[in-house]
């Protein structure tokens, strides 16, 4: 039992950073991007190719993925939402899941169908205690992801910058005006919530073996888990992941591991109905 819950909390850790890379774009533009999950593959393959095909040192390929994920956003946005900026949203979201077919297209020619692993950044035995045993991954994984949440909390209600994306993202033309340089803001929130993917598709890689179909699965549950959390909430989104990882890990053992990827859906139809705007979704007013 508590070994399942060790194993499901890590699964969710990695859905929480998918998550939280969706939602730093949906809070600046609005848009929600179902291209995450094959950035996420992309930034995996990026670190396999700098510290196996290059022998880079696991420090140095996980730093030259991060820089190469960053530079991929904003590619990603010049070809995706710059040319459809103030059209209907819905024509950015179909663009998003066209690209997210590009890309994981590209990853099967330049990579190839086979699995690949990617070593752990972290070494040392697991540590054992009450029959549990976790790994150091797995702890550096939890790290990982309190560290960031933190990060991105601070930045976006802390810091002038964070504050202006958030300006951006409720008005982009009245941020416009009163002289916030939007397309700054725009910029660094493709290129941060790119560069979250990727360090998830390094978290993922030593667990999951690495393969150009992973993202799509992937990029879905970070979508589910913000929806169940409350679109827009980093706390909803992370308690949305753990829970999603809790129940997907403790279902496979139990009921069926054929139906892992369904449970997701199940979860989140469960919890609309109960809560439309999520668990901790921010309630709203219309004036009629």
């Amino acid at each position: 039992m508590g070994q399942l819950i060790v194993n499901g909390l890590a699964l969710g850790s990695i859905y929480a950073l998918v998550a939280l890379g969706l939602m730093l774009i949906f809070n600046t533009v609005q848009i929600v991007n179902f291209a995450q999950g094959q950035l996420l593959m992309i930034g995996a393959f990026i670190g396999i190719s700098a510290s196996l095909q290059h022998d880079l040192p696991i420090e140095a390929a996980w730093l030259a993925t991060i820089l190469a994920m960053g530079l991929l956003g904003l590619v990603f946005m010049a070809i995706v939402y710059l040319p459809l900026r103030g059209k209907a949203p819905f024509l950015v979201i179909l663009t998003t899941i066209a690209m997210g077919i590009v890309l994981e297209n590209l990853a099967l020619i330049i990579w190839g169908p086979l699995p690949v692993s990617l070593p752990s950044p972290v070494r040392g035995p697991p540590l054992r205690a009450a029959g549990l045993i976790v790994s150091m991954h797995q702890l550096f994984i939890f790290g990982t992801l309190a560290v960031i949440l933190v990060a991105q909390y601070l930045f976006l209600t802390r810091t002038r910058f964070g504050i202006m994306m958030q300006a951006t993202a409720q008005d982009m033309n009245m941020a416009r005006l009163v002289g916030i340089r939007v397309n700054r803001t725009v910029c660094v929130a493709f290129a941060l919530g790119a560069i979250l993917s990727g360090i998830a598709g390094l978290l993922v890689a030593p667990i999951f073996l690495a393969e150009p179909t992973m993202g799509g699965s992937l990029g879905l549950k970070g979508f589910v888990v913000s929806v169940i959390g409350g679109f827009g909430s980093l706390p909803g989104a992370v308690i949305g992941a753990l829970i999603l990882g809790l129940i997907e890990t403790f279902g496979a053992r139990y009921i069926s591991s054929n139906f892992r990827d369904a449970y997701a859906f199940i979860i989140m139809i469960g919890v609309l109905t109960v809560w439309p705007r999520g668990i901790m979704g921010e309630k709203s007013s219309e004036r009629v």
